[in-house]
């Protein structure tokens, strides 16, 4: 016998389906104006919260790219450089002839330079300073009373600017300008007036008139003569920049006779002198200087700015002058914009996978809003439907009353966003989707509800053909669920292959950086498949007890924790509130690390160093340990082997002690390199085979010195290459040994180029020995380093973004599970009504209501939590947190309890309140209310 067939609600038309349509909305509305409230605050935020978030990381980016550049300095500067004066060809002349207007010459082919570079180089450099030098060469000073001869280090140099050439650099306070010397157009003279600044003149009791004898590279009998002390307009003029020397006394270099270096200032009119009387050395250079000026440099832009420097560097034929010779193009700008580029990257990785979290978060929000406010009215959809109202007339009475809210707040939202960040820039797929989601929940939500009420379909009488029909929806489901997890897994390995951007557009995959929510939404499925049956065996080993709340609780459980979105919705906030709590603890545990390495102790000192100054130091009071260090390059390990091998020579049980204060790994035998026979030396791991295959030795005064390799290197300490050396290729690895036995076994000498200072007095020690006044070194604090980095607008926004996301989802779940709670308010309430007739008492209500919703919030916190340890865990390469740290080794992941205990304190107190308010609004029912269950 076959089922009786329901009939199907007679067809209507377009105009029956929208009839009243607006009326019916406008009712339904005020009924429920509370509900459409909240949902228009969640939609505005999660809008605003979209739109946002991209366009302040794109603000981030281009500050971060900005002072990136000028934090590098006068690095970061264009220059070309010619190895010869103004006037004169490659060829050379056989004749001296004096170029009168040589500072002419070098001012006009400086703005032919700067109308030829490419137009993104130009965009970012402001116009063009030039400079002529000699070659260095001593100046010996003989004192009228019959003192000791004193010797400088010196360069001749004419320095100008290319915006105003009449305007002055400098303010003569004593003599005049420098004049030519020459009376005729071939005259070589072997006298040059020259300036010099105040300050130098100061210190060695130079005066105007006073002659000096130049030695070096120079013709011989060349004097300069001082006509003039100077002290400059503006000291941080880019003029200056490449010539420290000009404003004062500078060191000379440890092996170096001369007590110092003071350069002399050349003027319009004695610079054709100094050409004329080295011209037969050739040892002039001019240099084109186009200082960076990133002021309206944005972060897009980057990429192109590197390439086209790139290609000005490798191929300057452009910027060839009129005698035919191209320049050589000096720059590290390629290498600043490109790191600032990987940091880009690196801080839009994150963005991403926040930026789909919040989306989809926000979206399941509006969702089970949507779902609340379909189970509010579902009595009366029903009717509806069973009266002949279409399916299609209940999603337009819907959309009309939906998709006005959605509008407004839609562009309540977008309106915020632009007050916040007035910027264009930013993706708005995101708070597209989540409009959509927003106008069509409702809607879908309906017709779900009265499609599954009057379905008008046939069902088979036979109950094997029912349950064929139910096992192929399962296998459906089931079907559906394993392609979530595939997708997952597949986004996963992803990820981890290749990292969060495309390399065809160097753009984030969205789908890409979905993956924490991917891996959230399988864990979800999974959970939703294991926890009702473990509570449905819990409420059967609870019937065996006593009591009525665990029975009752368990069995209710067993329903609720079944629902996907409310389970997704809080799994995925949780687990994202942990995935930003965990990862902003790595990033600040990775730049204290940071600090560590790229510093290696209190304080540290870049540039030639005094050993006298050394050994004062470890005696000063607040100073536990000072450790100097030389970078000597890379130099072949072993004979004829090939193989290149960095060599760092460092005071071995000085940094020890260092390293072990600062709680750093130290390679085992560092400390005792300076005590054992030969030269004992830590090499790292890639040179371990060559030093089987050859005997271990590198070039010393004049022959190969052997070593002695006692043990490996894995923490090279960190030292700077030396700017002056010449570009090579990556070295095969590194030697460490003893800086003083190095010294005495190989018969050479080298200056000491970086020192650790370490203790709580270190930097006032450092003070107090003058070394942080002095001209040509670099003092840097650890605090300060790391304050400054932190400080940073890249590290700081993202920093500050993930703490603010992480409070978001947080007040995301709390939603959710207060939307949860009331959605399924009505059938715990008649369960909960039927038992207050026989007796029940509120505090049982409540804990049934509580036992009912807690393992939902439960499965959903652990879950969440061990998505959110396991994300960033996963995707710690994919994210690139050490450039974010700025670790040169890779950052290593930082779990805490403090995420983990604040996104399990938010969900517990908002089931309380929940809980609480719930039941304080079930103690309003009077008994003769409450005996009419049917009917609520």
């Amino acid at each position: 016998m076959s089922a009786p067939t329901l009939r199907r609600p007679p067809r209507v038309g377009w105009r029956a389906a929208t009839g009243d349509a607006v009326l019916v909305a406008r009712r339904r509305g005020a009924q429920d104006a509370g509900l459409l409230t909240l949902a228009a605050v969640v939609l505005a935020v999660a809008v605003l919260i979209a739109l946002a978030v991209p366009r302040l990381v794109q603000e981030m980016a281009d500050e971060g790219v900005r002072q990136s550049i000028v934090d590098a300095g006068p690095g970061a500067d264009v220059v070309a450089v010619l190895p010869r004066g103004p006037g004169s060809s490659s060829a050379g002349l056989a004749d001296p002839v004096r170029v009168d207007d040589a500072a002419v010459l070098a001012a006009n082919a400086a703005r032919d330079m700067g109308t030829v570079l490419p137009p993104e180089v130009q965009a970012v450099t402001a116009p063009a300073v030039y400079s002529v030098r000699s070659q260095d060469v001593s100046a010996t000073i003989r004192p009228g009373d019959g003192g000791d001869t004193i010797v400088l280090g010196t360069r001749l140099v004419h320095v100008g600017t290319t915006w105003r050439t009449d305007d002055p650099v400098v303010r003569w306070v004593a003599g005049a300008e420098p004049a030519p010397t020459a009376s005729a157009p071939l005259e070589v003279t072997s006298l040059v007036q020259v300036g010099v600044s105040a300050p130098a003149a100061a210190r060695h009791g130079l005066v105007v008139g006073q002659r000096l004898d130049l030695s070096g590279t120079l013709p011989q009998g060349v004097q300069v003569e001082i006509s003039g002390l100077y002290e400059p307009l503006d000291p941080a003029s880019p003029v200056w920049s490449q010539y420290p020397d000009l404003l004062d006394e500078t060191p000379a270099p440890a092996a170096a006779v001369a007590v110092g270096r003071v350069a002399m200032l050349l003027s319009d009119e004695s610079l054709p002198d100094m050409l004329l009387a080295v011209q037969q050395t050739r040892g002039v250079t001019t240099t084109y200087r186009f200082p960076a000026d990133p002021t309206h440099l944005t972060a897009p832009d980057v990429g192109a700015l590197a390439e086209a420097v790139s290609q000005v560097v490798l191929v300057p034929t452009p910027l060839t002058g009129t005698d035919g010779t191209p320049p050589a193009i000096q720059t590290e700008l390629d290498t600043v914009l490109r790191i600032a580029q990987e940091r880009m990257v690196a801080a839009s990785a994150q963005t991403s996978v926040l930026l789909v979290g919040l989306g989809v978060v926000g979206a399941l929000a509006l969702v089970l809003a949507a779902r609340l406010l379909v189970v509010r009215r579902e009595t009366f959809l029903v009717a509806e439907r069973a009266r002949g109202a279409s399916i299609a007339s209940v999603a337009v009475r819907s959309l009309v009353e939906t998709v006005p809210l959605v509008v407004a707040a839609a562009a309540v939202g977008a309106a915020g966003a632009w007050l916040i960040a007035p910027d264009g820039r930013g993706t708005w797929v995101v708070a597209a989707i989540i409009v959509v989601v927003a106008a069509l929940a409702p809607a879908v939500a309906a017709c779900v509800v009265v499609a599954g009420a009057w379905t008008g379909r046939r069902q088979p009488a036979n109950r094997a053909d029912r349950e064929r029909a139910l096992r192929r929806r399962g296998a459906r489901r089931v079907t559906a669920e394993l392609t979530l997890v595939a997708i997952a897994a597949a986004a996963l390995v992803s990820v981890r292959s290749r990292g969060l951007l495309q390399t065809a557009t160097g753009d984030v995959d969205l789908l890409l950086a979905a993956t924490p929510v991917l891996l959230a939404a399988a864990a979800t499925v999974l959970l939703a498949r294991i926890l009702p049956p473990t509570l449905r065996a819990m409420s059967r080993g609870a019937s065996r007890r006593r009591g009525l709340v665990p029975v009752i609780a368990t069995a209710r459980a067993s329903l609720t924790s079944g629902t996907r979105v409310p389970l997704l919705t809080l799994t995925i906030s949780v687990a994202l509130v942990v995935f930003c709590g965990t990862t902003a603890d790595t990033v600040q545990q990775g730049q204290e690390t940071a600090a560590d390495i790229v510093v290696g102790a209190d304080v540290r000192v870049d540039g030639p160093v005094d050993p006298a100054d050394v050994v004062r130091l470890r005696d000063l009071p607040g100073v536990t340990s000072a450790a100097a260090a030389t970078a000597l390059g890379d130099r072949t390990f072993g004979q004829e082997s090939g193989t290149k091998a960095r060599l760092l020579l460092v005071d071995a049980a000085e940094l020890a002690t260092i390293l072990e204060a600062h709680d750093r790994p130290v390679d085992p035998g560092l400390a005792t390199l300076g005590t054992g026979e030969g030269i004992p030396v830590l090499i790292s791991a890639s040179l371990r085979r060559t030093a089987e295959l050859v005997q271990p030795a590198v070039m010393g005064a004049s022959r190969f010195v052997d070593l002695d390799v006692v043990g490996a290197t894995e923490h090279p300490p960190n030292l700077p290459r030396d700017p002056r050396a010449l570009p090579s290729a990556p070295a095969d690895g590194t030697i460490v040994a003893d800086r003083d036995t190095f010294l005495a076994g190989a018969g050479i000498e080298a200056p000491i180029t970086t020192l650790w200072v370490d203790g709580p007095g270190a930097l006032a020690a450092v003070r107090e020995a003058g070394l942080a006044d002095s001209p040509g070194l670099m003092v840097t604090e650890r605090s300060d380093w790391l304050e400054t980095w932190r400080a940073s607008s890249l590290n700081a926004g993202l920093l500050l973004l993930l703490i603010a996301t992480g409070v978001v989802l947080a007040g995301y779940a709390a939603l959710a599970l207060v939307l949860t709670v009331v959605a399924t308010s009505r059938e715990r309430g008649r369960t909960l009504s039927a038992l207050r007739t026989l007796g029940m008492d509120g505090r049982t209500g409540r804990a049934m209501t509580f036992g009912e919703l807690a393992p939902l919030a439960l499965s959903a916190v652990f879950t969440g939590t061990a998505i959110g340890i396991a994300v960033p865990w996963l995707l710690t390469g994919a994210l690139g947190l050490d450039l974010l740290t700025g670790d040169p080794a890779a950052t290593g992941l930082v779990v805490t309890w403090v995420p983990i205990a604040g996104a399990s304190a938010v969900v517990l107190v908002a089931l309380v309140v929940a809980v609480m308010v719930e039941s304080a609004v079930r103690r309003r029912d009077r008994l003769g209310e409450v005996l009419r269950v049917g009917e609520r």
